[in-house]
């Protein structure tokens, strides 16, 4: 199967689509559950307001349709960028591939729209390389990664992301830096101003994030087969990625140590952000997806991959099948 996404076609694409909607089975069953914590930022609030006034069906069609743009956004971003040594569709797949074994990635959170925030940022960033006029473009990466922080807290690795970023691919320049803070503190700012004027300035004290540093301990065998299942992706996929990468030019390896560190602050993000329903882990995925596409892009031999898929079909049938008895049980209460 992963022969059909290794070609940039529209066969591709279709294949895609069906794809998701395997992944996503329970979205026939069910309807998407929309997740609300108030205090992880102003999505929630945009959610409360309007997502929750959504037909089921035009909510899960809208959960399918979000899902392909940002698998095939962060895909032609990446081809484009020629971060690979051929264009193929295994981005895509990846994302939509680990989706499916990102439990709390099927609902309809905060976290699942900021993952578009997440593909904008890194858009923005690498074409900071060599860029003879970047001001523009520093405010306004800065600018999306603090809105992004606004609508959902556990977004705040992006601004950190973008400080490593502009390290790593510009010379230190005091000017640069200062235009990126400004980006960054103006949506605040503004925000704040808002709150203000409108006299609703405590509801500021619910978009403080709150940090507690903290492991999971739960003590279900499917839960960490899950895990274990997404760890051997994410092993293999920069195990294949490694090699490749040191064959490219410096612009494409910063490219990549940009996406490594995204993924690495993401995953900080998941052990100091608990509070109930923020679903921090969701923002791992489209960095996730970059390096685990590695994993079935260039190998010739497909026994691992094929092996790798078996096992990965069988945890998301699991998830789902939990997913839907969730639903059932939840509704009989």
């Amino acid at each position: 199967m992963i022969s059909l996404f290794r070609d940039k076609s529209i066969i591709a694409i279709f294949s895609l689509v069906i794809v998701s909607l395997l992944v996503h089975l329970h979205i026939f069953f069910i309807p998407v559950h929309i997740d609300i914590n108030l205090n992880s930022g102003v999505l929630s609030w945009l959610f409360q307001n309007y997502l929750l006034k959504l037909h089921p069906a035009a909510l899960s069609v809208f959960y399918i349709l979000l899902l392909m743009v940002q698998a095939i956004r962060i895909n032609m971003i990446l081809n484009d960028s020629k971060m690979f040594g051929k264009m193929g569709f295994t981005t895509a797949f990846a994302v939509v591939l680990l989706s499916g074994l990102f439990t709390n990635a099927y609902s309809f959170s905060p976290a699942f729209i900021t993952n578009s925030f997440v593909i904008w940022v890194f858009v923005s960033v690498i074409k900071l390389y060599n860029n003879p006029s970047p001001k523009a473009l520093l405010f306004n990466v800065g600018f999306i990664a603090s809105t992004s922080v606004i609508l959902y807290q556990p977004a705040l690795f992006l601004i950190a992301g973008l400080l490593f970023a502009l390290s790593i691919l510009r010379s230190f320049k005091p000017t640069e830096w200062l235009i990126l803070i400004i980006g960054i503190v103006a949506p605040i700012y503004l925000f704040v101003s808002g709150l203000f004027l409108a006299d609703k300035m405590t509801l500021l004290l619910k978009l403080v994030p709150q940090f507690q540093f903290h492991f999971l301990v739960i003590k279900d065998p499917w839960f960490w087969s899950n895990v274990s299942t997404l760890f051997l992706l994410l092993i293999a996929g920069l195990f294949v990625w490694y090699p490749n990468s040191n064959r490219m030019v410096i612009q494409i390896r910063k490219n990549w140590v940009v996406m490594l560190i995204f993924f690495i602050l993401s995953l900080i993000g998941v052990l100091i952000f608990t509070s109930k329903s923020y679903f921090p882990e969701v923002l791992c995925i489209i960095p996730m997806a970059a390096f685990v596409s590695n994993f079935f892009l260039y190998p010739q031999r497909k026994i691992l991959i094929n092996l790798m898929l078996i096992i990965a079909a069988v945890m998301i049938v699991y998830n789902n099948m939990q997913v839907m008895q969730m639903f059932v049980t939840a509704s009989g209460n």
